[in-house]
């Protein structure tokens, strides 16, 4: 099954005296790929928030000792200033709310005998 891992850090690290061993592990119901840190630079992902396709850098991951968790485009980045993620909100918050979430239970629970 081919498809664009969508990355999450795991740490490996079995001793914790020595140092952290990172890497990014796809989440991708049965995907069980994984790859390290130093080797997923130039690589296409999913991107974490809005789900489009992008490719990691590794200079916007990692910051100093601080890296990125969870992996996202740059669009998604500065959302507040484009607005890309607040309008996928925006629009599953209207579509949560024509739901009948009356209707959504009697159609769920089983139906009370006198």
């Amino acid at each position: 099954m081919k498809h664009l891992h969508k990355y999450k850090l795991k740490d490996l690290t079995r001793d914790p005296k020595k140092d952290p061993y990172y890497v990014y592990v796809c989440v991708k119901q049965e995907c069980d790929h994984h790859v390290r840190i130093e080797l997923i630079d130039g690589k296409r992902a999913e991107c974490f928030r809005c789900g489009d396709p992008f490719e990691i850098r590794l200079n916007k991951i990692k910051h100093g000792k601080q890296i990125l968790h969870k992996l996202h485009c740059d669009s998604c980045t500065w959302a507040p200033r484009n607005g890309k993620v607040s309008a996928k909100k925006e629009e599953v918050k209207k579509k949560i709310s024509n739901i009948d979430f009356d209707d959504l239970l009697s159609s769920i629970l089983p139906k009370e005998h006198d």
